[in-house]
């Protein structure tokens, strides 16, 4: 039986399955994959404005050692007090929607599609008790060798950058990618047969080196995916890593981490 219990279907049949998000969430499915919900035609041209910045979005960087930056700012490495992620915040929405709103907009044809495979629950960004919205996603651009170690979503919410967040959610962090172009090779999204009520504590990142498991002792499965597919992924409990990214073309996706609201109206999603 293979550990990942995977459902994939094409956009156009989105109301056949308007459950999924719900199941997967239930850890009824473990990974949901969804093709043509952007035409390589959009995906050719979005990566195309993203490499020369026609929107002017903000920017910022992964560590060194990964090769790799985003449009926008990852909360994994905010500072805790969260002021130059809120400064950015506006900024990067109103890139994004230049960037969208041409093609249907992010919420109408990312978030709104979530939403219908949840039973209509309300996805959107989480915000602050003074309105201001969080980021509702990040854009990420892996360079020739970039690559995301091996990782649970879960231990997020252990971050200082996470205190306001997680009062507000509950439950599994679970995560989509939508890749705008592929790796020549490599740049994979790979899921091991390692669940984190047994293992997260032994590969956590710490501040100091740690003898990590052998991954080679672990079933695996990558998701080789065409550009305009969306993976989502019980990324909170199933250990994950992006394979290193071989040749000079970028790997460009979309990435947004989500959780369930503790007030019940929806899903909360951030970058």
């Amino acid at each position: 039986m293979p550990f990942l219990e995977t459902l994939s279907f094409d956009a156009v049949d989105a109301p056949s399955h308007a459950d999924a998000l719900t199941r997967l969430r239930a850890d009824a499915l473990q990974a949901i994959v969804i093709r043509k919900v952007l035409t390589s035609d959009e995906c050719l041209a979005i990566t195309t404005e993203l490499a020369d910045n026609r929107q002017g979005f903000p920017t910022t960087s992964f560590p060194a050692p990964f090769r790799s930056h985003f449009y926008g700012m990852n909360l994994n490495l905010a500072d805790p007090d969260l002021r130059a992620y809120f400064e950015m915040a506006p900024g990067f929405t109103r890139s994004l929607g230049d960037l969208m709103t041409p093609r249907g907009g992010f919420e109408g044809r990312i978030l709104g599609l979530l939403s219908r495979l949840d039973g209509g629950r309300r996805y959107g960004p989480p915000v602050l008790p003074d309105g201001r919205p969080y980021m509702v996603t990040t854009l990420r651009s892996h360079h020739e060798g970039g690559f995301i170690p091996p990782h649970f979503d879960n231990e997020q919410r252990n971050r200082p950058s996470y205190r306001h967040l997680d009062g507000l959610v509950e439950g599994d962090i679970f995560s989509f990618v939508l890749t705008l172009s592929k790796a020549e090779r490599g740049g994979m999204l790979e899921v091991f047969d390692a669940r984190a009520d047994a293992w997260s504590g032994r590969f956590q990142n710490r501040d100091r080196a740690s003898r990590k498991p052998d991954l080679s002792h672990f079933a695996r499965h990558a998701f080789d995916v065409e550009a305009g597919t969306i993976v989502i992924l019980r990324s909170g409990r199933f250990l994950h890593q992006v394979t290193p990214v071989e040749g000079s073309r970028l790997r460009w996706t979309a990435c947004s981490f989500m959780a369930r609201a503790r007030s019940g109206d929806g899903v909360y999603c951030w970058g």
